[in-house]
């Protein structure tokens, strides 16, 4: 599997989406006490979000840059849900639903508030990408 899709760079091209900074990348991942796939750390090392895209409609969060980002809502998550350390929030919420990343085995999962989030707590609920890379390579189509 290469690192990412190659039409990544043509559709993320602008300057716009280029990470500056990519300590800051790590330094979100050693707070949030978890270990991503590498599909998931090249793409945050490489591009600053937030993203949208129609494919698949839930605004894609940057994992630090400005104030919704994927750390703040993992923690609101953690808090409010008890999600376990091992899920990140990567989407704002959309229709009481968000994306999330299940790094113990790198599944992305559509987890609504209304029964959805039990599920994935019980380790029942069905995941929408095998792995971050299949992710990506739907929301950008590519």
């Amino acid at each position: 599997m290469s690192e990412l899709p190659k039409k990544l760079e043509q559709i993320l091209g602008d300057k716009i989406y280029k990470r500056d900074n990519k300590v800051k990348v790590k330094q979100a991942l050693t707070r949030l006490d978890v270990n991503t796939s590498y599909s998931f750390n090249k793409f945050y090392e490489e591009y600053a979000g937030p993203f949208w895209d129609t494919f698949v409609p839930f605004e894609l969060l940057d994992i630090v840059e400005e104030k919704n980002n994927i750390e703040n809502y993992t923690y609101i998550c953690r808090s409010e849900h008890s999600f376990p350390k091992h899920y990140l929030v990567l989407s704002e919420m959309s229709v009481n639903t968000v994306l999330v990343l299940d790094t113990l085995t790198d599944k992305v999962y559509k987890v609504d508030f209304e029964g959805g989030e039990e599920l994935l707590l019980k380790g029942e609920l069905r995941e929408e990408w095998s792995t971050f890379y299949e992710f990506l390579l739907e929301y950008f189509n590519c």
